[in-house]
Order: C-alpha cells, then sequence, then structure tokens
C-alpha cells in the first residue's frame, strides 16, 4: 500500500503524513518554553539554540503561534511563572540582594540550584530554594566579599575587623 502526503495511517489514532512535520523534541521544548516565555522570545530561544521549523525557516513569534495552535499547547499567561514558584535571574539576586551575574555564578558552581531547558533558555529558580539555609549562607558570604575594594598594590594586606 502507497501513501502520500496527506494520507491517513490507522495506527491507533489517525495522523496526516507531511513532509513538513516539525521534529517531535521542537514541540516538546515549545510546550516547555510556552510555560515560561512569550511567542517572541521562545522564537529567538529556538533561533539561537540552530532549531529551524519544519520547513527549515528561522522562528519568529507568529510560527511560534502557529505550532501552538496546532499542537494545542496554551499560552504563555502574565504571572504563570510566580504561581508556580519560580523566579528568574533577576528576581532572585533582589530577593538575595545581590547582582544576577552573583546569581549567575552561583547556579554555575552549583551553590543555586536551577534548570535550563535548552541553551539560551531562562533560568528556572525555585522560590523556596533561595529560603534554603546553605544559599542564604553563600549569598551572605559572596555579598561581603564583593564589597571589599581591590587594592592595586600587591604588598597590600586585609585588615580583618
Amino acid at each position: 500500500m502507497d501513501f502520500s502526503i496527506g494520507d491517513i495511517v490507522d495506527a491507533g489514532e489517525p495522523r496526516f503524513i507531511s513532509r513538513w512535520a516539525t521534529d517531535s523534541d521542537i514541540v516538546d521544548l515549545v510546550r516547555s518554553l510556552a510555560r515560561q516565555l512569550p511567542d517572541k522570545s521562545i522564537a529567538a530561544v529556538l533561533n539561537r539554540s540552530g532549531k529551524l521549523t519544519g520547513r527549515g525557516n528561522s522562528w519568529t513569534s507568529n510560527r511560534v503561534c502557529s505550532l501552538r495552535l496546532h499542537q494545542g499547547i496554551a499560552p504563555y499567561r502574565e504571572g504563570e511563572r510566580a504561581d508556580r514558584g519560580e523566579v528568574t535571574i533577576k528576581e532572585a539576586a533582589a530577593t538575595l540582594s545581590l547582582s544576577p551575574s552573583t546569581i549567575w555564578r552561583m547556579l554555575c558552581d552549583g551553590t543555586l540550584p536551577a534548570q535550563q531547558l535548552c541553551k539560551g533558555a531562562p533560568w528556572i529558580i525555585r522560590s523556596q530554594d533561595l529560603d534554603r539555609d546553605d544559599v542564604r549562607r553563600e549569598a551572605k558570604a559572596r555579598a561581603r566579599a564583593s564589597r571589599r575594594p581591590l587594592s592595586h598594590d600587591p604588598r597590600q594586606q586585609n585588615l580583618d575587623l
């Protein structure tokens, strides 16, 4: 039996065969990113990651929206992340009274647990992790260390009070 584009395959549930289908891993990634970002930002993440549409095009917010509609993926809702108890790097920095770059260093060395769905996607930090004793101790230590001015004289010694 020969199938052509648009024929229905009997494999449990009907599906259309299309040579322009977007890879399932990209659909799964969009499904996850849609809980974190609006369509325009999702398109930017996909393009930075080198992901292409089923037709080999770069991503735009309209193409992400179209994919979401075809796959039944709900759009991002402002405040959804906060409802789940997740914060951004900037929000974590404000909570711990540190700079965003210090938070990023804490993420990189594993002091602050977080996850990133793919390279270029935002870090997902659980707000409850910001209240952990070890994270608070490390934040306090880094805050003290960053407030000391650096000396240009290598013979200069620190005066600990």
